[in-house]
């Protein structure tokens, strides 16, 4: 089993058809200049497109536009070449590095309480056997499994819509997973 695949973390490469003029052409339709904060208002001139963000010749740094806060979704980079005669184009994904360092620390210092539970578990093993444990102590490790399932689940089901998008704007295949 290959627990890399939970972390908020993606890496693949798709093979396209297209070239890389064509590529570009169609990222670029796609994808508006990055805003400083958001306008959610529809006559704040919002160019409708998908995507913003940033591309140079050769590589692009995106987010999808949405109407609400998503703290999990993901930053996307790709780098745009030419392999035997192919366009491809390596795409990366991840969290913001904020939020990223929060659920990192917020997860070390919940483990850690489960851990030390755990210890002290261990260590009055026979009283705990005499005398039954409290259900509380079940707390930490519910909001653990809690915040790693949300951290988990939240950025693959937005990170499976950004791949989608994507495969199908540049129809590729992907032929290449980052393990």
């Amino acid at each position: 089993m290959n627990s890399l695949k939970y972390l908020p973390f993606e890496s693949y490469t798709l093979e396209a058809k297209l070239s890389i003029t064509e590529v570009r052409a169609r990222l670029e339709a796609n994808i508006e200049s990055r805003q400083g904060i958001r306008n959610n208002n529809r006559l704040s001139g919002n160019t409708g497109k998908p995507y913003e963000g940033k591309m140079t010749s050769d590589s692009f740094e995106i987010s999808r536009v949405i109407n609400y806060r998503n703290s999990f979704l993901p930053v996307i980079k790709g780098r745009i070449d030419t392999y035997l005669g192919k366009t491809r184009i390596t795409i990366k994904m991840r969290t913001v590095i904020f939020v990223m360092v929060f659920i990192f620390f917020w997860l070390g210092i919940v483990g850690l309480v489960c851990l030390g539970i755990l210890i002290m578990g261990i260590i009055q093993i026979r009283e705990l056997l005499q005398h039954g444990f409290s259900p509380v102590v079940l707390i930490p490790f519910g909001m653990f499994a809690l915040g790693s399932l949300l951290f988990t689940f939240a950025f693959k089901a937005e990170s499976k819509k950004a791949n989608s998008f994507l495969s199908d704007l540049l129809e590729g295949q992907e032929v290449e997973k980052a393990s």
